[in-house]
Order: C-alpha cells, then structure tokens, then sequence
C-alpha cells in the first residue's frame, strides 16, 4: 500500500479543539496525503489533475467531492486552481456521532430514514458536478456563516451542510463517476476547458495529440457517456450559465463568449440542456440572489 502523509485538524486550525474549518485559497500541486477528519472540497476555478484513492481524473470548476477519514488524494498539473474547502469532525453534524470515522455511518445515523429508502451508490469519495449552482449557492452561505459567526451560526452552518449532503445523495441515485480510466481522455477534458470559446473539434485534437480519431471516440465515450459534440456543449452551456448570473453581458455576447456565433442556435442548445431559455434562466438566478 502507498504511503502518505496523514493531515490533523490542529494542524490546519488555529485555534485549540476546532471541530470545523473553511477557508478558499489558491491549491497548488500535492502529494499524496490523508486526513484525520472530514473533506468537502468545491472547485470555484481552474484545473488539477487529481487522483482519489488511485483513480486518476481532472478536476474543473463547479467540481466537487467529499472524503472520508482516511481516504488517499493528491493534487498535479494545477492551473489556477482555486478551491473552497471545508473539513470538518462528525459532531459539526451530529453530537451523538463524536469518534465516527465514517461518512456513511455518519449519513445513516443522522438522516436514516432517507438513507435507507436510497439505492443509489455511496456519495463517499466520488466526484460530483454542480449542474445548476445550487451546491456553490449552499458553499458560499456556509462560508459567510464561518466567517462571521454570528448567533446560532453553527445550527445553520450544520442545516445547509445537511442540505447538500441531502442533494449529492440525490445525484449519487444518477450520476456515475467523472473520473475518466484513460488519460487520452483527460487531455481531451483538459482541451475543451482551454479552448471551449472557439471552433474546436475532436479531429483538431486527434491531429495536436496524435491519436486515431476512432480510438478516442470510442473511449470518451466509454469514459464520460457523452459524445465529443455532446460534452462541448455542455461545457459552454456551464459556461453561459455563470455569465448569466454573475454578468450584465448581454444574451448575444454571451452566446459569443462560449464560442456561439449564432444567437439562435445557442438559445435551442441552451433550452434543450437547461429546460429553459436563457432570458428565463438569468430571472431565475436574480430572485434566487
């Protein structure tokens, strides 16, 4: 078994006995380590080769995961890579748990009865993606509740932890794991994140890289249960999504940005991946603020 370096709480806390640290900062390259408590990671922005518990995969922004005691990560070939994270005892959730190294028995304790109506797998140590902004929306409120502590910061600090506990369980009944097995397929995710707002397809990647055109067609696909095509989209839908929420650019500039000339085919991509148009969307977003 790999050796690596076990992480205290006290060694990342300033004060005596914290039970619950959160803080963003700029991660850089990491080898492999372990921890003594509980780790919510959520990526606000770059990209990082990660690899959990031996499985390889690259990390983007609106990625995020949780850890169990124990469990083995490291972090290469970060590109402005920011992150909020969060690590935290089994207490923060419930003090009947104290000395509970695991995160499904910590689930199982504290919401039973909809932990056992789930057949889905295991939320432990998988990676997730934030769709729709709803779990950054839950990060930031609990970063502002950390940070200024005010009365009864704790309990609502503790509710919307549970909440996105509650909506990742939900995603596990769905969603696979993001984590490629290819590397080829990493280069192509780590492609698209670097050149998604221009003309890019899988040829012009197949000619830089070297590799068949069917060959990796086959494996994306095999890796990520999308298409090339497909996978695009997506990625500059995300895209589009956080320009409408955090920006007063207009739909049409928007459409330019993610790499759209033609304002009318983004609105159909937009309302076929989304359920909405983007007009709709960014309305959403501003009663949702």
């Amino acid at each position: 078994m790999d050796k690596s370096v076990t992480i205290h709480i006290r060694e990342v806390s300033k004060e005596e006995q914290e039970r619950l640290v959160m803080m963003p900062y700029q991660q850089m390259d990491m080898e492999s380590h372990n921890h003594d408590f509980f780790e919510l990671v959520y990526v606000m922005k770059g990209t990082a080769v990660h690899t959990l518990n031996k499985e390889e995969g690259v990390l983007t922004e609106g990625d995020y995961f949780i850890m169990d005691y124990g469990s083995v990560h490291s972090y290469a070939k970060s590109e402005d890579f920011t992150l909020v994270n969060c690590i935290f005892l089994p207490e923060v959730i419930d003090e009947t748990m104290t000395g509970c190294r695991s995160l499904d028995e910590l689930l199982h304790g504290c919401l039973i009865r909809y932990y056992a109506s789930i057949s889905g797998e295991t939320p432990v140590d998988r990676i997730f993606h934030d769709e729709d902004g709803r779990i950054k929306q839950l990060i930031m409120g609990m970063l502002e509740e950390y940070r200024e502590k005010k009365e009864g910061y704790a309990e609502v600090f503790r509710c919307r932890l549970i909440e996105l506990l509650i909506l990742t369980l939900r995603k596990g009944i769905h969603e696979k794991p993001r984590h490629p097995k290819h590397r080829a397929v990493l280069e192509v995710i780590q492609y698209v994140d670097r050149n998604y707002q221009n003309y890019v397809n899988l040829g012009m990647f197949c000619r830089q890289y070297h590799y068949t055109l069917s060959y990796i067609s086959r494996i994306f696909r095999q890796d990520t249960g999308l298409s090339f095509r497909e996978y695009l989209q997506k990625v500059r839908i995300e895209k589009s999504c956080q320009l409408l929420a955090g920006s007063d650019m207009r739909i049409g500039e928007i459409a330019r940005a993610v790499g759209y000339e033609d304002k009318k085919f983004f609105n159909s991509i937009f309302r076929k991946i989304v359920k909405m148009t983007p007009r709709e969307y960014r309305s959403l977003s501003a009663v949702k603020g």
